[in-house]
């Protein structure tokens, strides 16, 4: 039997993950006119000196399921909109867009593992990519919990993933802004709805070294009078054509910024042990059609038919989606107002493309590590105008400190970090991202 009758008014982080009260449904009145204050040092916004915040429920973004009631919320500061607030950054980035005379369709696929135990960890299952569900148990959780979030979100379908234990859940596609509320909230819906049924959900990115990561795919089209422009279409061969010259500008300026913007899409120390070949996850900065070992790839089927969208594959469910969104489009504006060229697709399986194959095409790498990836991201004017000046230095500070935590523990514990999961890892993902 669930909760009766509780407020969870959510606050997405600037790290990632979110924070909140727990409100009686009899507050709920007062939570939608006033808000509620919290302390923005105690949860990665600001410093101590300066940390009375307040979180205002948006209505829009009401769900319901167990008698939980749950919110996004936006993020103030003395009655005016805090530049810190990760949601306000995304918003900004739309209005850019609009002034652009454009407007985006976005959608996403939310991967995660389901956990017997915590502690191994030790996973529900051995079943592989797409295969049946056979055991009643295993398949009235997942059928449950698919009913439960489509009939609070909106899903397309949900399916076995190809690590044993993992599923991927597709979100109706959505403007942006509302397809990162939805993550935000699907997350909560399957944590809560898996953890009723005994089990653990994780979206830890890479929470076992030798099996497939969780990532997060995100797909972008741009539109114009709700028609999409970025094509005409195509078949795998057909390459740039495929692509409008808006389209493909807009590609181009991803690409151009997309190892910056690894700070905003894979966003863990552990994010970067998911970015490893031969596990579907990009390593490379290329894109291509229906080529999944690059980091931009136009889905063939969709394109065929006059349907061109945009899957950036570098993204995992850890990330704050408001900041990946918003960089995402930032960079892609950029490349529109500049006229970037877009270099050829890439056919190939780019994890066998040798060294000097890949200097020859331009293809560079994405960062190895979330150290090295911030420094990039510090760099990029992009990222700076995506977020603002004041929440680019913040998130570039949480994960700074994010990083040196990792270091000290290898060097303190003398455990072993590279090409392998630690217990630091575990400990401060498996249940937070």
């Amino acid at each position: 039997m669930g909760v009766q009758r509780l407020v969870a008014p959510l606050i997405p982080a600037v790290a990632g993950g979110v924070r909140c009260k727990y409100f009686p449904a009899e507050r709920l009145g007062s939570l939608l006119e006033k808000g509620y204050g919290f302390d923005g040092s105690s949860c990665g916004f600001c410093h101590v000196e300066d940390s009375d915040l307040l979180a205002k429920p948006d209505p829009e973004t009401k769900v319901e399921i167990d008698g939980y009631t749950l919110f996004i919320c936006d993020v103030y500061k003395a009655g005016e909109r805090s530049d810190l607030d990760t949601r306000f950054a995304l918003q900004r980035a739309l209005a850019r867009v609009a002034e652009a005379g454009l407007g985006v369709v976005s959608g996403t696929e939310v991967e995660f593992y389901v956990l017997r135990s915590t502690a191994s960890p030790e996973v529900v299952d051995p079943w592989r990519y797409m295969e049946p569900l056979y055991t009643h148990d295993l398949l009235s959780l997942i059928s449950g919990l698919a009913t439960a979030v489509h009939g609070a979100l909106g899903i397309e379908f949900v399916h076995h993933e190809a690590g044993p234990g993992q599923f991927e859940l597709t979100l109706e596609r959505d403007a942006p802004m509302g397809l990162a509320d939805r993550i935000t909230l699907a997350k909560w819906v399957i944590r809560y709805w898996v953890s009723k049924r005994g089990f653990t959900a994780t979206f830890m990115p890479k929470p076992f070294i030798d099996k497939p990561g969780n990532g997060m795919h995100l797909h972008l089209s741009l539109t114009k009078g709700g028609r999409n422009v970025m094509g005409p279409g195509g078949r795998r061969g057909d390459g740039k054509r495929i692509l409008s010259e808006e389209g493909a500008s807009f590609l181009a300026g991803i690409l151009a910024h997309a190892k910056a913007l690894a700070a905003l899409m894979s966003s863990t120390v552990n994010s970067y042990k998911r970015l490893m070949p031969h596990f579907e996850a990009p390593v490379f900065v290329c894109w291509s059609i229906g080529n999944r070992s690059a980091l931009v790839r136009i889905p063939e089927h969709d394109a065929a038919r006059g349907d061109v969208r945009l899957e950036v594959r570098c993204p995992d469910p850890a990330c704050n989606p408001y900041l990946a969104l918003a960089g995402l489009l930032t960079a892609g504006l950029r490349g529109l107002e500049e006229g970037l060229e877009l270099p050829d697709p890439v056919e190939e399986s780019v994890y066998e493309l040798r060294e000097e194959e890949l200097e020859a095409r331009g293809v560079e790498k994405l960062p190895s590590s979330l150290k090295e990836a911030v420094e990039l991201a510090r760099k990029d004017p992009v990222v700076r105008e995506a977020l603002g000046p004041r929440l680019a230095e913040q998130f570039f500070k949480l994960k700074e400190a994010e990083w040196r935590a990792y270091v000290k523990f290898l060097e303190e514990t003398g455990e072993e970090g590279e090409g392998r999961v630690t217990s630091w890892e575990l400990r401060e993902y498996l249940m937070r991202a």
